[in-house]
C-alpha cells in the first residue's frame, strides 16, 4: 500500500476559495467576455474590431460576470471539475427588467442582488473560465436565500428548456 503524494497547495487554495461561491453570484467591476468569430463575417460590435486586426477571438468589455455553473459542480475539486461557466451582466431598461422578471426574455436572467443597478444575465452569451481565474475573483453574492437561488435556476433552465418554435 502507498501513500497518498500530498495535495498540491496551489489546489488546495483554489479549493478552498472556491467553496463559498454558488450559482448566481458574480463579479463586478471591468472584466472580458471573449468569444470566437469569423473574422470574414464579424457580426457584432466587438468580432467588426477584432475582424479588422485579422483576429479570430473578440474580447468585449462587460459590466461584470455571473455563474451558471451549478453549484454542486463548483463545489468539486478543482483537479476533478476545472470549468466555470459565466454569462456577461448587461445593463437593461426598466421595462425590459420587468419583462425579465416576469419570464417573457428567456435569453436573461435576473440576478435578484442587482436588480438596483438593472443588471441582467445575458444568457445567450457564455463563456468557460478556470477556477484558478475565478478564485482571485472579488465575489458579489448574486441570490442570498434558496428561493432566489431557485429562481435564478429557473430562468436559466427556462433558457435551455424551452420549447423552440420554428419562427
Amino acid at each position: 500500500m502507498t501513500a497518498e503524494a500530498p495535495a498540491d497547495p496551489r489546489v488546495v487554495a483554489v479549493d478552498l476559495r472556491m467553496a463559498s461561491w454558488r450559482q448566481g453570484d458574480c463579479v463586478l467591476g471591468e472584466h472580458w467576455f471573449a468569444l470566437r468569430i469569423d473574422p470574414a463575417l464579424p457580426l457584432s460590435s466587438a468580432a467588426q474590431v477584432a475582424a479588422a486586426e485579422g483576429a479570430d477571438l473578440a474580447e468585449e468589455q462587460v459590466r461584470g460576470l455571473v455563474v451558471v455553473t451549478q453549484t454542486c459542480d463548483i463545489a468539486r475539486s478543482c483537479v476533478e471539475r476545472p470549468f466555470i461557466e459565466v454569462c456577461p451582466l448587461v445593463e437593461v431598461d426598466e421595462l425590459k427588467l420587468q419583462e425579465i422578471a416576469r419570464g417573457r426574455r428567456p435569453g436573461y436572467a435576473v440576478v435578484p442582488e442587482l436588480v438596483h443597478e438593472r443588471l441582467v444575465a445575458d444568457l445567450d452569451r457564455t463563456m468557460t473560465v478556470e477556477k484558478p481565474v475565478v478564485a482571485q475573483w472579488r465575489r458579489t453574492p448574486g441570490c442570498n436565500s434558496d428561493a432566489e437561488g431557485r429562481l435564478f435556476a429557473q430562468a436559466l433552465a427556462r433558457k435551455r428548456a424551452r420549447f423552440a418554435f420554428p419562427d
